[in-house]
């Protein structure tokens, strides 16, 4: 049996076309979604502290201080 023949130059523009037609009827990427986050409260504890070192604890039922507002922190990362 012969070894089968290479595709001609015609074949292959044939085929590119019919790569690049069956590419432009695909759907395309569907809208992105906006989300829109809002934060009411936001509250972040740490780990515990080493024995005998850190600030000593609130009482309980008191709640504890805070040392920067929300406000404060995210207007120092406009400045």
């Amino acid at each position: 049996m012969p070894p089968p023949l290479p595709p001609s130059a015609a074949d292959t523009a044939a085929a590119r076309d019919a790569v690049r037609q069956a590419a432009a009827r695909r759907p395309g990427r569907p809208a992105e979604q906006v989300v829109r986050v809002q934060i009411g409260r936001l509250e972040v504890t740490a780990g515990g502290t080493p024995q005998g070192g850190g600030r000593a604890r609130p009482r309980e039922g008191e709640r504890p201080r805070t040392t920067v507002s929300l406000a404060d922190y995210l207007a120092r990362g406009r400045e």
